[in-house]
């Protein structure tokens, strides 16, 4: 665009000739973890999750599972095509913006879980949607 000796001069005034912009896809991000076989997705990166948040979606997630031990993450994903197999479940904790366009159903639809966190009414929802899918019925 400029030849040096004007690019030099504009680079001295403060001038940038060229901006690099960032490469950011039209797709939404997503964040999330899969726990063994029940996918987590949440509105915010996993390691910005605060400890009441944290602490909040493991108690989620155990009352899941039926597993008596404190639940681990196995894989933190940032697309869903690093998903290499159809988890049992899906949780979504965001704020309902976000379409999956990959089948990883069944799904429960809920709130952050920031928002969940003061919210009991929120909680009593949420599990009835949990409750519902021990149950063997379809959720959503």
């Amino acid at each position: 665009m400029f030849d040096t000796k004007s690019s030099f001069i504009l680079s001295k005034l403060g001038i940038q000739g060229f901006i690099p912009r960032d490469k950011k896809p039209n797709k939404e991000e997503i964040f999330g973890a899969l726990w063994g076989n029940i996918l987590t997705l949440i509105d915010k990166p996993f390691n910005e999750l605060d400890e009441n948040e944290l602490d909040l979606l493991k108690k989620i997630i155990k009352a899941i599972s039926d597993n008596e031990s404190d639940p681990s993450f196995s894989k933190q994903l940032e697309n869903l095509n690093e998903l290499s197999i159809k988890p049992q479940l899906s949780i979504l904790f965001t704020d309902g913006k976000l379409e999956l366009t990959k089948d990883v159903s069944p799904t429960i639809k809920s709130e952050p879980l920031h928002v969940l966190l003061d919210n009991l009414e929120l909680k009593k929802r949420l599990w009835l949607k949990i409750k519902e899918f021990k149950n063997g019925s379809s959720v959503s």
